[in-house]
């Protein structure tokens, strides 16, 4: 999922519209807010009905709180690799995205859903879980060849309630401008949920990401 994200050694996704912080990626069409969805071709069931079942997974805007309004959403890919585990290790039969925003240079909240066979999401989610406590850092690229390699620093912060099926951590970016993110990982089913917390020039609220891991509708 997070391929796109890497780009530039941030974890960022395309800034559209009046939200200055941006990587060197194209933008995304459709409607700001509206969320964005695509599926594989000859993949399980209808394309519609993927896209239904992605969406549904959507975080209500009103959970997030006052102050926030719905953003352009951000650009498809999750391919990373995080303290040895490939988050994206096959390739999803489809996705929708979403992001919002308090201003235009943050905090921002995207969220990502793909769908899996039955059963990836949570052996992701589960070698995160057994990785990430004695994980300090890391280096990834983008899906390109040509991509830089960029190194994460992971830092150790106490998130309140996460739930068993999911798994949050925060990664900085090595480089001459580093970017800060907390980063969330929900197993449901055939989806794996991304969630993605940052800000410009300081680092996001760590209740941020808990409070949208939250509202993720999920089956449980």
């Amino acid at each position: 999922m997070l391929a796109a994200l890497a780009v530039a050694g941030v974890l960022l996704m395309t800034a559209c519209g009046d939200d200055v912080v941006s990587t060197p990626q194209s933008s995304v069409t459709g409607a700001p807010g509206s969320g964005t969805a695509s599926a594989t071709p000859g993949t399980r069931g209808s394309d519609a009905d993927l896209e239904a079942r992605a969406k549904a997974h959507f975080i209500p805007l009103a959970a997030l709180g006052e102050g926030w309004r719905e953003s352009q959403p951000p650009p498809a890919g999750f391919g990373l690799t995080v303290c040895g585990v490939d988050i994206e290790p096959e390739q999803p039969a489809g996705s929708a995205r979403q992001r919002f925003a308090r201003s235009g240079v943050g905090p921002f909240v995207a969220q990502y859903v793909q769908a899996h066979r039955q059963g990836l999401a949570a052996e992701v989610v589960t070698a995160l879980q057994a990785a990430l406590p004695t994980c300090t850092s890391f280096e990834t690229r983008g899906e390109s060849p040509t991509s830089p390699v960029t190194r994460f620093t992971i830092e150790k912060v106490a998130f309140a309630d996460v739930p068993d099926d999911a798994v949050v951590w925060r990664m900085t970016s090595q480089g001459e401008r580093p970017v800060t993110q907390d980063v969330a990982l929900v197993a449901d089913g055939e989806f794996l949920i991304g969630v993605v917390s940052y800000r410009a020039g300081d680092a996001p609220d760590p209740a941020t990401i808990t409070t949208a891991v939250a509202a993720v509708p999920t089956r449980g």
